[in-house]
């Protein structure tokens, strides 16, 4: 078989839901896929009937452009598909049977049915789809011995009928799907060391946001917390996204010395919770972010029971978007493992909140919390951390600019 794919067939579904703002959501689609296409042989990119098509001017890079169009969301699915030029098919679509046979050998794996399915963008082409369906089919069917099935066959060709020539495409590719990154608004994500959070933070990047990314470090500078695992955890995200990303580096000490002596053990991971979302409130309005996303599951440890969810943030001002809430490790694990995150999340690590009191209340009262707050000076701990907070741009290569010190934060912020 010699039939280079040249073309790359990108559907996009939920956007085609979309109504007087749908070519937003193209437009940043398609920004976005030429970002991730940068550097290489394209030819151009143009959109046909609810999917756009990637010309190679190299088909020998087909599969690295399908790899890399796989992490752009929006995309549902991509298909690597061969061109034929209408001057080439021939009376009976000739070229066109033996391109679908050829792809269909390849593909058709343990397949016990399989179907043609012809669209037209071109009305004029001589040949409707129902006609090209038939004659395709009967190709297919007599080389690989296989009845046909409209209704969920196993395996399925695809036809395009354009202007200027026809395309031929068996293997569907899974995209990331979701809304277009940049779509969404900004969010902060709270990203600690484990598995959750930055699952937490994938999903509200695949419903089209655009996150920054705070971690809270015990010791003195960030360097010698070894961060180094929480860096590659950026760089992970960073892989999911058109842009680099902005990772704070909050240290809490001035949390842990002011907590000394008005916080007890029963309180202070709720505490220290509460610490982390009002920092964590302050950095969002700095970067214009609209939200806070946690990866909290209700239940999964003592301080997430619903009275302390409840009880930590009642005064923050942003919504808080918890997206594993319902979900179980189980389910984020699969979640981990599909993103590229799980061999980084299960590498050892001190995290800060594995240093606190194992035993909080099950049932906090957001009073309590506010008087603990007022006692141990809450808003001064948030200053002094974010004034030695550290800022890094990450991209998936690694760090890209760092800036030691965040700058004093404003009275009452």
């Amino acid at each position: 078989m010699n039939h280079p794919a040249s073309v790359l067939v990108v559907t996009y579904a939920e956007i085609a839901l979309k109504r007087k703002n749908r070519p937003v959501f193209q437009l940043r689609l398609l920004n976005n896929m030429r970002r991730a296409l940068a550097g290489e042989p394209i030819a151009g990119i143009n959109h046909v009937e609810s999917r756009y098509l990637v010309w190679l001017d190299d088909p020998g890079r087909a599969e690295i452009c399908a790899q890399k169009l796989e992490r752009v969301f929006g995309i549902r699915w991509l298909s690597p598909a061969v061109s034929i030029p209408k001057s080439a098919v021939g009376p009976q679509l000739a070229a066109v049977q033996a391109v679908a046979v050829d792809l269909a050998r390849r593909d058709v794996g343990d397949a016990r049915t399989f179907k043609v399915e012809t669209r037209r963008s071109d009305r004029g082409f001589p040949f409707d789809s129902q006609q090209i369906n038939r004659l395709v089919g009967d190709a297919v069917g007599a080389v690989l011995g296989l009845p046909a099935k409209m209704t969920r066959p196993d395996f399925t060709v695809n036809v395009l009928v354009l202007r200027e020539r026809l395309l031929v495409f068996t293997a569907k590719r899974a995209g990331a799907s979701g809304l277009p990154s940049g779509t969404g608004g900004r969010v902060c994500c709270l990203l600690s060391g484990g598995i959750d959070s930055p699952v937490a933070a994938w999903l509200l990047m695949r419903r089209g946001c655009r996150p920054t990314l705070i971690h809270f470090y015990s010791g003195r500078t960030y360097r010698e917390a070894d961060a180094g695992k929480i860096v590659d955890l950026a760089r992970v995200l960073a892989g999911w996204s058109p842009v680099p990303l902005t990772l704070w580096l909050v240290p809490v000490v001035p949390y842990e010395a002011r907590a000394l002596d008005h916080v007890s053990d029963a309180y202070d991971m709720l505490m220290f919770r509460r610490f982390m979302v009002k920092a964590a409130a302050t950095i969002a309005h700095r970067e214009n972010c609209l939200a806070l996303v946690t990866g909290d599951s209700l239940g999964q440890v003592a301080s997430q029971t619903l009275h302390n969810l409840a009880a930590i943030a009642p005064d923050v001002g942003l919504p808080i978007f918890r997206p594993l809430i319902g979900m179980d490790k189980e389910q984020t694990t699969v979640i981990s493992k599909q993103i590229g995150a799980f061999p980084v999340s299960i590498r050892p690590y001190r995290d800060c909140c594995s240093i606190r009191s194992p035993r909080p209340v099950l049932n906090a009262r957001p009073d309590v919390l506010c008087e603990l707050s007022a006692a141990m000076d809450l808003p001064g701990a948030v200053r002094d951390s974010l004034a030695a907070a550290a800022r890094l741009v990450v991209g998936p290569g690694g760090i890209l600019k760092e800036i030691d010190r965040a700058g004093p934060v404003a009275p009452g912020a």
